[in-house]
């Protein structure tokens, strides 16, 4: 009993310190948005994969904005750990009765291929309306690379993994190659944004993974971050020209077991 007296007693000191210390003179509000209600915005998902082809030299992003009825300059800042491998305008020019923009950015010559270039691209706060909720944000976080890839073939993907039965999700897939790697890829595999399935392939039989384990970008709700690993080897049937991939879905609590994902060609470009 004496116990529970003194753990009752600290409980109820603790809640009144807590009490004295959030008074109303402490409270700070929070940055109140700009007065004249304009919003500026990108008109693109708050991140993006960016992929130039080996020639290329700059890409475009387009900006928007909610009101129309004057002309207005915009800052626009860039960051990034690579930031002298970029080339982007200090702002962004509407002219009155424009409601969105196209900006260019540059890329240096000294972009390798196949090397991953993050940057950040944010509008001033004055000319955003950060309470506003919106689909559309003041901020891009865009992810660079160049790659010689092009489409090679159409087809069927089929995921066990995600269905939610025996059935495979099916969907279309487009299947493509990079001469300087000598690799195929079938991107995205489970959905926007998720990771691909790159591979060496003989034009026959022989199936090679590009690596035997890598990260699918699927995050599961309660495990977390989910990976894949070879169980066995990749095959190629010529006869319904299906690719089967043996995969071991793993977190770090251990196994979700081995599926038989698969892509099915139905006709090459």
């Amino acid at each position: 009993m004496k116990i529970l007296n003194k753990t009752l007693l600290a409980g109820i000191l603790f809640a009144s310190a807590l009490l004295s210390g959030c008074s109303d003179d402490e409270y700070t509000p929070g940055e109140a948005s700009n007065a004249s209600g304009i919003n500026v915005y990108f008109e693109s998902p708050v991140s993006a994969e960016v992929a130039l082809g080996p020639d290329d030299t700059a890409f475009t992003i387009t900006v928007g904005r909610n009101q129309t009825d004057g002309a207005l300059s915009v800052p626009l800042k860039m960051t990034s750990a690579y930031a002298d491998l970029f080339e982007v305008p200090a702002q962004v020019d509407f002219a009155q009765g424009e409601s969105s923009k196209t900006l260019t950015i540059k890329v240096s010559s000294n972009m390798a291929m196949f090397e991953s270039y993050p940057m950040t691209l944010t509008i001033d706060p004055a000319y955003t309306q950060a309470y506003t909720q919106s689909d559309l944000y003041p901020r891009l976080e865009l992810n660079v690379i160049k790659e010689d890839y092009v489409p090679y073939a159409d087809g069927k993907f089929s995921d066990y993994f995600m269905s939610p039965d025996e059935n495979p999700i099916t969907t279309d897939q487009e299947m493509e190659y990079s001469a300087i790697l000598d690799m195929y890829r079938l991107k995205a595999c489970w959905g926007t944004g998720t990771g691909s399935i790159v591979f060496a392939w003989d034009g026959s039989d022989k199936v090679t993974l590009q690596s035997s384990s890598f990260a699918t970008g699927i995050n599961d709700e309660t495990y977390g971050a989910v990976s894949v690993s070879l169980a066995e080897d990749a095959t190629y049937d010529e006869a319904s020209k299906t690719f089967t991939f043996p995969l071991e879905f793993l977190v770090s609590a251990g196994s979700f077991g081995v599926y038989y994902e698969s892509y099915t060609i139905t006709s090459q470009k």
